[in-house]
């Protein structure tokens, strides 16, 4: 196991995340980094703390350089613990080594984790008589400072998120204000804003719109992109922000609406903001995984093939487990008819695994050169368009 270490940005405050080899000696962590420039040494060394996690586990850290003898002592360490060959290649010529001291006892705060591996039901979450919308936010503020880290470090997830905004750019154009909902840190919004006149990003969690503010003021976009805290069933208190109140565009990604337990409200909401003939491209979580039925059959785990089946879900977000509800690819469609019309229906993706089982699909992906090519020739055509991980729709509003 790897350390993780979250240092704040010096400049912009926005959390930064790297994944390190490490030693512990007595009750002290030390990390090696080839370049003394790299931004975690400078922000752990400018900000004298840091947090590291292993695992399920977390503590806050003191942070500065090692001594030289440190260093030797650590080198050492390094080469009995990962290797000569390692050493010899990574860490030979390494410019910092830095000294984590613990700041009181490790905390537990879980990871998030796949379908399969919460922790209560929905049964024990409804007994907690919990509102739903502040156990979403307080769940995805909890994931915030890893989530960029998180979903960059996963293949699948790239893929989907590379294959959802290249389907949105065929419908937008320089000239339009967007609308997105359940923005998270703002990863998407980012991207788009480059192909737009401006963006108007929403997110029910306030940790998650204050990282989507951090990295505009930032990257001076403070004119182009207006973070707003709001679930999106409240969408339409946002048309002040929005020309005319109106946009030709909104979108909603990676299954922002399987978290919005007042869908029909949503719609309504959403078509007030929609120009006649415009259109809603947005992605939710299928309750029909062919993938995921494959890949648990294939290790004969025949009783975790469908887990989708019951709904609501559980599902771990930050390593809180708060309900979600997936739908079919059918059922999802009709919920938004009549105010709108189905114009494309894509699997995302349909033979690649769903993004919890990354890592086993890594392993074998050598394997299978043509799978992903597959996947994308055949992601837009039925039966295939119903039975992906996530369900990918174009919706348009009537010009009547």
């Amino acid at each position: 196991m790897n350390l993780r270490l979250e240092t704040q940005g010096r400049r912009s405050g926005i959390p930064h995340v790297v994944e390190l080899r490490y030693i512990k000696l007595d009750s002290s962590f030390f990390v090696l980094g080839r370049d003394a420039r790299s931004d975690w040494v400078l922000n752990a060394l400018a900000a004298g703390k840091a947090k590291v996690r292993l695992g399920d586990f977390l503590v806050e850290a003191n942070t500065r350089e090692a001594s030289e003898a440190e260093r030797e002592g650590v080198l050492a360490s390094f080469r009995s613990k990962y290797g000569g060959p390692v050493v010899s290649q990574w860490y030979e010529v390494s410019q910092a080594c830095l000294r984590l001291d613990p700041i009181g006892p490790f905390q537990k705060r879980g990871v998030a984790s796949g379908e399969l591996d919460t922790k209560s039901t929905f049964a024990q979450w409804t007994g907690r008589g919990k509102d739903y919308y502040s156990e979403v936010a307080g769940a995805f503020d909890s994931a915030s400072d890893e989530y960029d880290f998180t979903i960059s470090h996963n293949f699948i997830n790239t893929w989907i998120r590379r294959t959802s905004i290249g389907i949105l750019r065929e419908y937008i154009t320089p000239q339009d204000t967007l609308l997105e909902i359940g923005c998270g840190t703002g990863a998407e919004a980012i991207q788009i804003s480059r192909y737009v006149s401006r963006l108007v990003a929403v997110d029910v969690s306030p940790r998650m719109i204050d990282l989507l503010s951090a990295k505009v003021a930032a990257r001076g976009l403070r004119s182009k992109v207006i973070p707003v805290r709001m679930a999106a069933v409240d969408i339409s208190q946002v048309a002040s922000s929005l020309p005319d109140g109106k946009v030709r565009v909104a979108y909603s990604f990676n299954g922002a609406l399987n978290c919005e337990p007042r869908l029909r409200t949503f719609i309504a909401e959403l078509h007030s903001l929609l120009l006649p003939g415009g259109y809603f491209v947005c992605s939710i979580r299928n309750t029909i995984c062919l993938s995921e039925m494959l890949s648990h059959a294939f290790v004969l785990q025949f009783g975790r093939a469908t887990p989708r089946k019951k709904q609501p879900a559980m599902v771990s977000v930050g390593g809180v487990d708060i309900p979600s509800t997936y739908y079919s690819a059918h059922r999802f469609a009709e919920i938004f008819r009549p105010e709108f019309r189905l114009v494309r229906r894509i699997a995302l993706p349909v033979l690649l695994p769903p993004a919890y089982l990354n890592n086993y699909y890594l392993k074998v992906r050598g394997n299978l050169p043509l799978l992903e090519r597959l996947d994308r020739a055949i992601s837009a055509r039925f039966p295939f368009n119903v039975l992906g991980d996530q369900t990918l729709f174009v919706f348009q509003k009537g010009t009547g």
